[in-house]
């Protein structure tokens, strides 16, 4: 028969992360670097594609499990994920410090007395935290994947339109807004390219009418692909996203 012996319980680690921390000048923010290494990493000199993950402090545990389950399974190369977090969940109106609401959106939420600072955070990822990623860890420069959930969906969108080639795969998880029309509509003026995997996922249909605009506009080497999620409720389907996203750009 076991005996249970009591002690001071400890904190349970993810496998082969590791965590720094990275302070941006363009937003003025201390950010905390989350990083999953591939399993081989340190005994192989091989370099991995990068997963861009926004929401390091709800999505980077989850995102960790369903990458090795998705290599486990062969349905993608094994890669490193890479995802900047504040160190709390909750935003500032709940005691905490998560400026996702300021860092995400191009126009801040209703209600909100912070000021949108999207177009910084892009500034931030070009210069700073991608730089970082790829001046520490061995890494392809030519396989980014950037990779957001609800209002990180939406920056993902934001980024694809203001900096395209910044990334070559984009997964938008139930975050897409209305927005977009006159955002496409104003980058289509202008450019005629958007080479680029794109892969729209939601619960409902929202997104379907744009992504039928952006097939019709006829954009060179664009790869875009919806998907259908489960009618569970925005809250319920991260995970089901991220799967399905990361399936559809790496599928050969």
């Amino acid at each position: 028969m076991s005996t249970l012996i009591a002690k001071q319980p400890t904190a349970v680690p993810i496998a082969n992360t590791e965590l720094h921390e990275l302070t941006s000048t363009y937003v003025g923010q201390r950010y905390l670097v989350k990083v999953r290494l591939p399993e081989t990493y340190t005994a192989s000199t091989e370099t991995f594609p990068v997963l861009y993950l926004l929401d390091g402090d709800h999505a980077f545990a989850m995102a960790t499990d369903i990458v090795q389950y998705l290599i486990y399974g062969q349905l993608i190369p094994d890669l490193i994920i890479a995802s900047p977090a504040y160190g709390s969940k909750s935003t500032p109106e709940y005691g905490g410090t998560n400026m996702r609401n300021r860092d995400l959106l191009p126009v801040s939420p209703q209600g909100s007395d912070t000021p949108p600072g999207s177009a910084a955070f892009l500034q931030f990822f070009e210069h700073e935290f991608i730089p970082f990623i790829e001046a520490t860890y061995r890494v392809n420069p030519t396989n980014r994947t950037f990779a957001g959930y609800s209002s990180g969906g939406v920056f993902v969108l934001y980024t694809l339109f203001e900096n395209p080639t910044l990334f070559h795969h984009y997964i938008v998880i139930d975050g897409f807004d209305a927005q977009f029309f006159a955002i496409e509509a104003a980058f289509a003026a202008v450019n005629h390219t958007l080479p680029v995997t794109l892969l729209v996922a939601d619960g409902g249909d929202d997104s379907t009418e744009f992504i039928a605009r952006l097939q019709a506009r006829g954009y060179p080497d664009l790869k875009v692909e919806h998907a259908q999620l489960s009618p569970l409720g925005h809250f319920a389907i991260g995970a089901e996203g991220l799967t399905k996203g990361l399936i559809s750009v790496f599928r050969p």
